[in-house]
């Protein structure tokens, strides 16, 4: 019998021991740990990084008996116990003032307090955090370890320009509590910030510059995320059953599920990674669907997208950036950077430059993105309703399956029917029209 889909599990304990499928990607995590002590990771959504966090907590708590029988237990032999402090910032409504922040770090640092019998404070949460940090380590004489998920929640819900001082208040407060975290680097073993998007290090950890940023590096290319071999190695019995109740062939079934769902790459030299939680849906359920984005394209997003008049035209493959445009997020002035991060675009090719820092080019992922993407598009630029567009986009992919061009242009010529002339700009009221039929 197959194991268990992990789907929604995102506790290793929790994987290793209800039976479900675990992807061992732990001899890239004691290569990440054994190499470094300041880690950043961004990713967009659903790619598993609070797995891995996870799975970091189990490994600095000794938890030996987790890792029978995955590449760790080969490859370490020390197993030593440190005290994990683990924060999680993406729960929690940071819409409307910065003291859903400050409440949030407070009961964090009050918990820890409680938990290691420590002496309660009322400093500045900066230096409250630093303190219990030290404290930890002189009363335990271990190294702390600290993990961070999704460290810029705070940031992201507010990014939208009429939030700008709300978002200064955020990315403040957070840099004040991260800034003694380098004062303390006798007293921690690691540290991993995780998010989807990475702002400037000049602003939230402009004090930690020793923060190493393996968000496109090779060597951790697919530490979140499967590969082909993985999909295969660990889903082949799901797989099958997909097959069967699609009545496919498997070598059909691996083919739909690449073109849907693989695509994502994050370095100059990286292999291609499938986004799991859309895997699993589709394995859980036996039917082929767009899964990832079902939680919403971020408004802030498209916000963007409209506001900067961007051509839509451009973003399959056509957008050609460098590592700082693609990585650094800083407000509305980048377009980029956002649909880089979040997911929306990935890295298609990389343009190698003798003695010059890499471009890249970048493009959508799969089907299911560039699905996305039309869905939550399409009500921007006419007058059709949310619940009217999957209707229109599957009977466009349809006829385009079956070759049926009438049928096609049938549909397309309804939808530019709704585009309303918002705009006595002709250059404007053109590029309207191209990114809808870019986007149909």
């Amino acid at each position: 019998m197959a194991q268990k889909l992990p789907l929604g599990v995102q506790t290793f304990d929790k994987i290793i021991t209800g039976g479900y499928i675990y992807v061992d990607k732990t001899a890239l995590v004691h290569q990440l740990v054994k190499n470094n002590t300041y880690v950043f990771l961004s990713r967009p959504r659903r790619f598993g990084k609070s797995l891995l966090l996870s799975t970091l907590e189990a490994y600095f708590s000794g938890r030996k008996d987790l890792f029978q029988g995955l590449a760790m237990e080969q490859l370490e032999s020390e197993w030593e116990t440190y005290p994990v402090l683990r924060l999680d910032l993406n729960t929690g409504d940071y819409t409307q003032d910065v003291s859903s922040l400050t409440d949030t770090l407070t009961r964090y640092l009050r918990n820890w307090e409680r938990e290691y019998d420590l002496e309660p404070s009322d400093s500045a949460l900066g230096v409250w955090f630093g303190t219990v940090i030290e404290q930890i380590y002189r009363k335990t004489g271990k190294q702390v370890v600290i993990l961070v998920d999704e460290y810029d929640k705070p940031l992201i819900a507010n990014v939208e320009k009429e939030k700008e001082d709300l978002q200064t208040q955020m990315r403040n407060t957070l840099k004040a509590f991260y800034g003694n975290v380098k004062t303390m680097d006798a007293c921690i073993r690691f540290a991993m910030f995780t998010g989807v998007s990475r702002f400037s290090h000049v602003s939230v950890f402009s004090d930690l510059n020793n923060l190493t940023d393996i968000s496109l590096d090779r060597r951790y290319g697919t530490l979140c995320g499967i590969t082909e071999q993985e999909l295969h190695h660990y889903f082949d019995a799901w797989v099958t059953d997909l097959a069967e109740e699609n009545e496919m062939t498997r070598d059909d079934a691996y083919a739909t599920l690449r073109r849907m769902y693989d695509g994502f790459c994050f370095s100059h030299k990286g292999v291609q990674v499938y986004n799991l939680w859309s895997v699993m849906k589709t394995l859980s359920l036996g039917t082929f669907g767009t899964y990832w984005y079902q939680s919403g394209t971020p408004s802030f997003l498209i916000k963007l997208i409209r506001d900067g008049q961007l051509d839509l035209t451009r973003l399959d493959g056509d957008i050609i950036s460098d590592e700082d445009t693609m990585t650094t997020f800083e407000g509305d002035v980048n377009v980029v950077a956002p649909l880089y991060q979040t997911g929306y675009l990935t890295i298609k090719e990389a343009i190698m430059r003798p003695r010059r820092v890499p471009l890249y080019k970048l493009g959508f992922p799969n089907m299911e993105v560039r699905m996305a993407f039309s869905s939550h598009l399409l009500p921007m630029y006419t007058r059709l309703r949310p619940d009217q567009v999957t209707p229109l986009s599957n009977a466009i992919y349809d006829a385009a399956q079956a070759g049926d061009a009438d049928a096609l242009l049938t549909t397309v010529k309804g939808i530019l029917a709704e585009a309303p002339v918002e705009s006595s700009d002709e250059r404007v009221i053109e590029l309207n029209y191209r990114n809808l039929i870019a986007i149909s």
